[in-house]
């Protein structure tokens, strides 16, 4: 009969409702607890920072996203259960309704029951927000709108999603864990892959993927929020709305062609039983290559050894559950695992040995428009505040491009630089072409051993104007806190606008005035500049930065003795009576280093009191020891102890002298 009734039973949703009614009774009372009542409990306590709640995704957002990927899941799971019961689907099958009405009736009983508790929580959340007078002007109307309306996508999301998994397994248990490792697989996939590309094709770059991997998952997404990344885009909500209504339609397209009989098998669907086979063994694969590439260090022995383990495990795991059983070791059972591993072999050759010349291929220079070279995570950080870090410099984009031609050409000679004790960098490049794309490559750069090649780079204005610390400089600060490093409790509090402007002025001229030394070689400061200022979008909330006081920082220190701080501001020789100075091995342990273990195994130690060896000592000190093998203790005035080392190729020769 043509008509909207012919497309669902009335009688199917109530029985449903009776049935599984429960399932709306215990998401409207989670929703509760989470949302609204939790308003209440901040809303009671003493002190609350409102504006921190900008949205209502961030009340409560790990409750939040605990329950929005449990119930809606749990409902898809009990809906749809007598699909996985062979008696149980038999009798619903035998009745004079279509498969086509039974999935509506089914899917519209879900709705009902996970998206009402949500408008119901929407309802008593307005009136709870506008009870709340703090509230009312950051949690508007348009905000619970919005967040409704996420929810009840979100929900219905999950619930189409664990439906149409449903349709490929005979087993709810299967169902379970199916959904749960496709909603995570796409983000583990890509992340598992991209390291061990990263491992084996030198310089391969997963920066840009690291900023946008967790709009692979909408479970990682929402807990994003979390962390106040981004809020959901019009184009994110377009996509998952896509997903909702693919997932609905396969869903009842799997359900029209489903046999039967495939209740209680793992995969109901002869096609699909390859794709779950030599899916498992591939990452399985992967997870073992990753596994022993970091704990054999990047040794190629042992990745092999991981990739043949994780796919023989991979593959034999994967035929005892499509068999159910542990009976599978047969020759005729592995020949499909033969196959796999050739073809995997020919692929890992190929990469290995870069077919697609992916590790020296440069661009030409009248192709690259701008060029960023720096940190790893200092761009990360700098691109998450939109700051602007590429450079057109034509002489800066020739200098970066020589270099990272010579970092290709010297491959194996950074890759065999392991070593602990090796200070090593993660470097990123990368291009902006002219046609708009964009070109990077990562590197871990041994930067002691390659000095040359990175002074041009690291000594020009553009590297310089990439640290973060110089856009640091640039935000406005409410006061400046001048702490010394040291065991003496010296600061110096600087709040007058003109003094802090004229400081700013003059450590931001040493910031680009720095040496490649400055930059690369670990030393020791004499303090720290903490900048306090005003949260962004905040009114009543502060935060402070910190920008190392370097002792190459020559005009930072006359600024300071000008304006009569420089003796609260740091150790000066007025505070120090003698030193004491011993000679230890080069490699020690830096986590239990102490300087006075070198003084009890009987070492000859002598003591310095003369004003100009000591003053020399106090310059070249640090708190690096590894590699050096003089080693000084301080003696204050007030009796504390400054420990540390001399760097061998500046020691006083006066101490020097004395070990001869």
């Amino acid at each position: 009969m043509p008509s909207k009734k012919s497309f669902f039973r009335s009688g199917i949703i109530k029985q449903d409702l009776r049935q599984h009614g429960w399932i709306s009774i215990v998401y409207f009372i989670c929703l509760l607890f989470t949302v609204p009542l939790e308003l209440l409990q901040l809303a009671s306590r003493d002190y609350v920072i409102y504006e921190d709640y900008k949205n209502y995704m961030m009340i409560n957002p790990d409750v939040q996203v605990l329950f929005l990927f449990s119930i809606p899941i749990a409902a898809g799971l009990l809906l749809f259960r007598y699909l996985q019961n062979e008696a149980a689907v038999d009798m619903v099958h035998s009745l004079p309704i279509r498969r086509e009405t039974l999935y509506v009736s089914h899917i519209i009983s879900g709705l009902l029951l996970l998206i009402i508790p949500i408008l119901l929580t929407s309802c008593v959340t307005f009136f709870v927000t506008n009870s709340i007078e703090e509230f009312q002007s950051i949690l508007t109307l348009s905000e619970l709108f919005s967040w409704t309306g996420l929810i009840i996508l979100l929900t219905c999301m999950m619930f189409f999603f664990t439906v149409a998994v449903g349709m490929m397994t005979g087993m709810s248990s299967a169902q379970g864990i199916l959904t749960y490792i496709f909603l995570f697989l796409p983000i583990a996939m890509v992340t598992m892959v991209s390291y061990n590309l990263s491992f084996l094709l030198f310089g391969y770059s997963t920066f840009f993927l690291d900023e946008k991997i967790e709009y692979l998952s909408p479970f990682f997404r929402f807990i994003g929020i979390m962390g106040e990344t981004k809020p959901f885009s019009i184009l994110e909500i377009t996509i998952y709305t896509i997903l909702t209504i693919c997932c609905f339609f396969i869903g009842l397209g799997l359900y029209k062609v489903r046999q039967l009989e495939k209740a209680t098998d793992v995969i109901a669907f002869p096609f699909l039983r390859p794709v779950f086979k030599y899916g498992v063994t591939f990452c399985c694969m992967i997870v073992g290559g990753s596994y022993f590439s970091a704990a054999g260090a990047l040794n190629w022995n042992w990745i092999i050894f991981g990739y043949v383990c994780g796919a023989v495990i991979g593959y034999a795991v994967a035929e005892m559950i499509l068999q159910k059983t542990w009976r599978i070791f047969q020759f005729r059972v592995f020949t499909g695992l033969i196959v796999y591993s050739a073809i995997f072999i020919i692929i890992l050759f190929s990469i290995k040995n870069d077919f697609i010349n992916y590790e020296n291929k440069l661009p030409r220079m009248e192709q690259i428009s701008e060029v960023y070279f720096g940190n790893k995570y200092s761009m990360q950080e700098l691109s998450r505040n939109d700051a602007d870090v590429y450079s057109h410099s034509k002489l800066y984009i020739q200098d970066v491009r020589n270099l990272h031609e010579y970092i290709t050409q010297q491959k194996d000679f950074i890759e065999s630089q392991n070593g602990e004790e090796m200070y090593k960098e993660d470097i990123l490049i990368s291009y902006r072409l002219n046609n708009g794309k964009l070109m990077t490559r990562e590197y871990s750069l041994p930067m002691q051993l390659m000095k040359g090649q990175l002074k041009p780079v690291m000594e020009a204005e553009p590297y310089k104007r990439n640290l973060p610390e110089f856009f640091q400089l640039h935000d406005k600060a409410l006061s400046i806190n001048i702490v010394a490093n040291g065991p003496v409790q010296k600061n110096v509090m600087i709040t007058d606008p003109n003094e802090m402007k004229e400081l700013s002025e003059v450590i931001e001229k040493e910031l680009l005035s720095q040496s490649l030394e400055d930059l690369i070689t670990p030393t020791s400061s004499w303090g720290y500049f903490e900048f306090a200022r005003k949260q962004p979008d905040q009114q009543h909330q502060y935060e402070s930065y910190n920008l190392e006081w370097k002792k190459s920082y020559d005009e930072v220190t006359s600024w300071l003795d000008e304006h009569g701080y420089l003796e609260d501001a740091r150790i000066t020789m007025k505070d120090i009576v003698k030193a004491e100075v011993t000679k230890g091995p080069k490699k020690i342990n830096k986590d239990m280093y102490d300087v006075d273990e070198f003084f009890k195994q009987g070492e000859q130690f002598f003591t310095i009191t003369d004003t100009k060896v000591l003053e020399e000592a106090l310059q070249n000190f640090t708190d690096y020891p590894d590699g050096h093998t003089y080693h000084i203790k301080f003696i204050l005035k007030d009796g504390s102890e400054w420990y540390g080392s001399l760097p061998d190729e500046h020691v006083p020769n006066e101490i020097s002298d004395l070990f001869r």
